[in-house]
């Protein structure tokens, strides 16, 4: 008889309940927080701490000597080290230092899901790696598996969707060579939908409100970093400590 995970997908933030905690998330904000997460570990960075207010990045940036990353409504944040830019944390000199991250929305959905059975995030980069990870941890933890879209200020938006619809496909494929079956949603069913409703992932992106918004900041090398398929095994999973939470590689943990 084969084992059978089930598969839910919180097209926003909305549709996460805390009932849902006994579960593997797969968090997506996929432009721009994931993918610039996923960046920072790819370059050396060793811990990519998250955080929802500002001032809270200032503190830790200045008491532990981190670089600040982070940004508000798509601009900078003044005086931080780094925007949230996947493309700028490939460049810059990250390796073995820690990062403090704060977004105008992916490190807060963060932390709302934080107490679910382990936290991942997924983009496009790292979409194989990540589905990995969630099926193995959930087949270890005897629970399902919930990707969650950050979306923008909580509501839906494409992109996180259409990443959302490739990481089921992605999921399927695995589970099939692995002789497991997936119990998806209907969330799901909508999610890869939305994959199927567009010719490729940048014309669903330009269409997103999410995208729209980055390219009209001039954005360009973000947009296309947020576009490229499974070009990082770095997949970033949470830890947590007194009221300070922060993402490290998989890898390091095995």
């Amino acid at each position: 008889m084969a084992t059978i995970i089930e598969v839910d997908t919180a097209l926003s933030v909305r549709d996460y309940s805390p009932e849902a905690n006994n579960t593997v998330c797969m968090v997506i904000d996929v432009i721009r927080a994931s993918s610039t997460i996923v960046s920072l570990l790819d370059n050396g960075c060793r811990r990519v701490y998250t955080v929802a207010e500002e001032e809270k990045a200032r503190q830790l940036g200045a008491e532990g000597k981190m670089l600040t990353s982070g940004e508000w409504q798509g601009i900078k944040l003044p005086g931080f080290d780094l925007d949230n830019s996947p493309a700028e944390a490939r460049s810059y000199p990250v390796k073995d230092r820690d990062v403090v991250l704060c977004t105008s929305n992916g490190t807060r959905v963060i932390h709302q899901v934080k107490n679910c059975v382990r936290l991942f995030i997924a983009s496009l980069m790292n979409a194989q790696a990540c589905v990995q990870a969630a099926l193995s941890t959930a087949l270890s933890a005897s629970c399902g598996i919930t990707i969650v879209c950050a979306g923008q200020y909580g509501k839906f938006v494409l992109d996180d969707a259409y990443c959302a619809g490739y990481l089921l496909q992605e999921m399927e494929k695995q589970a099939g060579q692995l002789g497991i079956e997936l119990k998806e949603s209907d969330a799901c069913q909508a999610a890869k939908a939305v994959v199927k409703a567009y010719p490729n992932a940048r014309t669903a992106f330009m269409e997103s409100a999410s995208g729209k918004v980055l390219l009209g900041t001039g954005g360009y090398e973000d947009f296309d970093v947020c576009l490229e398929y499974n070009t990082s095994q770095v997949v970033p999973y949470l830890q947590a400590e007194d009221d300070l939470i922060w993402f490290v590689t998989w890898e390091e943990r095995k």
